[in-house]
């Protein structure tokens, strides 16, 4: 008998007071980076969900995935992380608000604003989004990245290697890719040196603990950092 009490219990409070169904709240874990034009402005893991979002320039608006009608069902969405990363670090954006779409516009991330030629654009796992910001949801364990001026560049660079722990004075490979086509990128400069035709190059250590290296090349987005423990 009080099994069953307690299995009506979960169930009522399952639903509102208006015998409608309550909806979990969806939360998930993210990889999230901002490259600006000159440095990377974030670079980390974001806990984030769907919620109201206000700007200076756009307002207070729902940003949840349901926007536009493009969904039923409300989650966590690309600006909806941007905003939760912004309030949680140390980094503004701001981005108006179009009621046609449902949905705002990044115009500016720190002191990056948007001008004719120079926009922000939103990618997952490499991939371009091609929907607004509120109406992309996002997964567990993606990788999401605002990039600056992506239309006016080549690559998006992609950081790999095998290993994330070496001994001081030994070496260690990394390749650099174009992270959407898979292409080895010639000439990224990662440290103080230069990737080979094959993508490429060696680096060496010398002095121990945490190590935390990017690519770039001027004419490319940079790529994600890799963080190598350098050990005795």
């Amino acid at each position: 008998m009080q099994s069953i009490f307690f299995i009506l219990i979960l169930i009522i409070v399952q639903y509102n007071i208006n015998g409608e169904k309550k909806e979990e709240e969806e939360v998930v874990v993210v990889n999230l980076r901002i490259e600006g034009n000159e440095k990377t402005i974030f670079e980390g893991s974001i806990t984030t969900k769907g919620h109201r979002v206000t700007t200076l320039s756009g307002g207070t608006n729902k940003c949840d995935g349901t926007n536009n009608n493009l969904s039923q069902i409300s989650g966590p969405t690309l600006i909806s992380t941007l905003n939760l990363a912004a309030m949680t670090n140390d980094f503004t954006w701001d981005g108006t608000y179009n009621k046609l779409y449902d949905d705002y516009f990044v115009t500016r991330i720190e002191n990056n604003s948007i001008t004719d030629s120079k926009y922000w654009s939103t990618l997952i796992d490499y991939k371009m989004t091609e929907i607004g910001g509120c109406q992309q949801k996002v997964k567990q364990g993606q990788n999401i990245l605002f990039a600056y001026d992506a239309f006016n560049k080549k690559h998006f660079l992609k950081l790999e290697t095998l290993n994330k722990t070496i001994q001081i004075g030994s070496p260690l490979t990394i390749k650099v890719t174009d992270g959407q086509t898979g292409q080895p990128i010639h000439g990224a400069i990662v440290e103080d040196k230069q990737t080979n035709i094959q993508g490429y190059t060696t680096i060496i250590f010398y002095k121990l603990g945490i190590q935390t290296l990017k690519a770039h090349r001027l004419d490319s987005i940079r790529s994600n950092q890799v963080i190598i423990n350098v050990t005795q």
